[in-house]
């Protein structure tokens, strides 16, 4: 990889849910939208439930992310990381990641994501609808927030569909 794309990582607990170079990613941080470019300076920030959109050389595409957080870092700074985590490690032991020092990295780590093309659009939408039902009829703050919670999560499914379909629609 060379400067002027990024190294994009989407990562759960269970899976590497998506990882490639790309030219653009725009998430919804907590406290706002962002658009992360090539050489954009170091960031820690945590996201909301929403849609992680990225552009790759091809192709635009869109994942659901339930939270988590986004670190953008210089391959330099990647790089140096990597070192001192092999501080005192055998040759066999150490981490061989190449990592090109002029990219920038970004790295998204939540809970739960999962790519438009893998999510049920159907499924999504009866998900959303019971939810909403589900949050009509809570009292308790606690049951309120926590139906709001999964509200939140069929809606950000729904709209990384719906954000690829529209695009596909322009586009013909």
């Amino acid at each position: 990889m060379t400067a002027g794309t990024l190294n994009l990582k989407i990562i759960t607990p269970e899976r590497i849910v998506f990882e490639a170079p790309v030219k653009q990613v725009t998430a919804r941080a907590v406290d706002g939208e962002l658009t992360i470019l090539p050489d954009h300076e170091p960031l820690v920030t945590a996201l909301a439930i929403d849609v992680v959109e990225f552009r790759g050389e091809s192709y635009d595409d869109t994942a659901a992310v339930i939270g988590g957080v986004m670190e953008v870092k210089k391959g330099e700074d990647a790089i140096r990381e990597r070192d001192a985590r092999n501080i005192g490690k055998d040759a066999k032991d150490k981490e061989q990641e190449d990592i090109d020092p002029n990219a920038t990295y970004v790295t998204i780590v939540s809970n739960l994501a999962e790519l438009h093309t893998e999510i049920d659009e159907a499924r999504a939408n009866q998900a959303k609808q019971r939810r909403e039902a589900e949050k009509t009829q809570k009292t308790d703050k606690l049951e309120v927030h926590l139906a709001e919670m999964a509200l939140s999560k069929a809606m950000a499914r729904l709209k990384a569909v719906e954000i690829v379909k529209s695009r596909r629609k322009g586009h013909h």
